[in-house]
C-alpha cells in the first residue's frame, strides 16, 4: 500500500489545565524572561481540565488525514491509559495504526499544560521508554509519496536512514527537528541539504546557528543550507520562506490565541499537505499558516486542525 504520507515521531497524552490562580510574571531570572506563577502552599482551583492526545508524529499525521491525504503513523507508545487514549483517537481521525509500534508494559508520554491568560503555556513533560529506534521500522513496508519527520528524541541515525532510506526511494521528505536534534548541529545541518522541505522556528534556528541574534537567523540559515523550501516560523508574526532562490515573507493570520501548543504542529501539516494536494508552494504555506491559526483558536494541539472542506474558506 502507498500512502500520500507517512509521520514519524512521538505520541503523547496532553493535560491541558487552566485556573484563575496563575499569574504571569516578569523576570529576568526565567530563560524567557517571564514566570508563570501559582501561590505556593494553598489549595487552587482549577477551572477546566482538557485530556488530548498529542506529540509531533500523532499530530501531524491527523492534520494531514483531516486534509484528505493517506497517512499512517510511526509512533511508540504503551498499552496503558495513555497509549489506547492516543490509539482510539487516531483511529478516529483515520489515520492508519500498522507501524504504531505499541507495546505492553512500556509507559506512554505524558505532559500537564498550564495556559496562562495570554494564550502561552507552560509544558511538564514526563517520558517514558518511547524513543523510536530502527529495528521497530519495517523499512520494506512503509512506502509514501512523502515522509514527515517531528522529533526522533535524538536518534540522529535514524533519522539519517529514514532520509537515506527515502532518497533511494523517491520519497520526499519534510523535517521538523526535535530539541535534542538541533544540539547535534553540524550533522543536522548536514541532514536538512538532503530534504525537500525544513522546518524551524525561530529561536530554534538561532540555536542550531550557535545562538546567533533571531533577526540573524533566517539569512544565515539560507546561507548553511541548500534545501528547496526552507521555512523559519515566527509565531503570530508571520514566517521568513525560502522557496528555491525566492525569499518570501509571509504574515500570521490573526485571531485570538487561546492554546499555543501545536501551532508549529498545524503550520507543517498544513504546508506540506498542501504540496502534496499539488499546491504552489506560496499556497500551500498559506495553508501552513491558515492551520496553525486555527489550532491556536483552541485547546488541544488536534482540535483545531482544519478539515478538506475547510481549505477554501481559510485561504479566501
Amino acid at each position: 500500500m502507498k500512502y500520500d504520507v507517512i509521520t514519524f515521531g512521538s505520541a503523547i497524552l496532553d493535560a491541558f489545565v487552566t485556573s484563575p490562580d496563575f499569574r504571569i510574571l516578569n523576570s529576568h531570572r526565567s530563560l524567557t524572561g517571564r514566570f508563570l506563577a501559582v501561590p505556593y502552599g494553598t489549595k487552587t482551583e482549577v477551572t477546566d481540565l482538557t485530556f488530548a492526545s498529542g506529540g509531533g508524529g500523532t499530530n501531524t499525521a491527523v492534520g494531514f488525514s483531516r486534509l484528505g491525504l493517506k497517512t499512517a503513523v510511526v509512533s511508540r507508545l504503551g498499552w496503558d491509559f495513555a497509549g489506547k487514549f492516543i490509539r482510539d483517537d487516531l483511529k478516529k481521525e483515520k489515520v492508519d495504526l500498522d507501524f504504531l509500534c505499541q507495546f505492553e508494559g512500556e509507559a506512554t508520554d505524558w505532559s500537564i499544560i498550564l495556559l496562562g491568560s495570554d494564550g502561552n503555556r507552560t509544558a511538564m513533560v514526563w517520558r517514558g521508554n518511547t524513543r523510536l529506534e530502527r529495528s521497530l521500522i519495517n523499512f520494506k513496508l512503509i512506502n509514501s509519496f512523502w515522509f514527515y519527520i517531528t522529533s526522533l528524541e535524538g536518534n540522529l541515525d535514524l533519522l539519517e536512514d529514514l532520509v537515506t532510506f527515502a532518497r533511494e526511494n523517491h520519497i520526499k521528505v519534510a523535517l521538523n527537528p526535535g530539541a535534542k536534534e538541533l544540539q547535534e548541529k553540524s550533522r543536522l545541518l548536514e541532514i536538512a541539504n538532503l530534504v525537500e522541505v525544513f522546518i524551524v522556528n525561530q529561536e530554534e534556528a538561532s540555536k542550531l546557528l550557535n545562538y546567533c541574534s533571531r533577526e540573524e537567523a533566517f539569512e544565515l540559515l539560507c546561507s548553511k543550507t541548500d534545501c528547496p523550501l526552507l521555512v523559519v516560523t515566527n509565531g503570530e508574526n508571520g514566517i521568513e520562506a525560502r522557496v528555491n532562490k525566492e525569499k518570501l515573507i509571509l504574515p500570521s493570520f490573526k485571531v485570538k490565541m487561546i492554546n499555543q501548543l501545536g501551532a508549529g504542529d498545524g503550520f507543517g501539516c498544513g504546508l506540506v499537505g498542501g504540496l502534496a494536494r499539488g499546491m504552489k508552494p506560496k499556497e500551500a504555506l498559506r495553508l501552513g499558516l491558515a492551520n496553525g491559526a486555527s489550532v491556536v483558536g483552541k485547546i488541544g494541539a488536534k482540535t483545531g486542525l482544519l478539515k478538506e472542506a475547510e481549505i477554501t474558506f481559510w485561504l479566501k
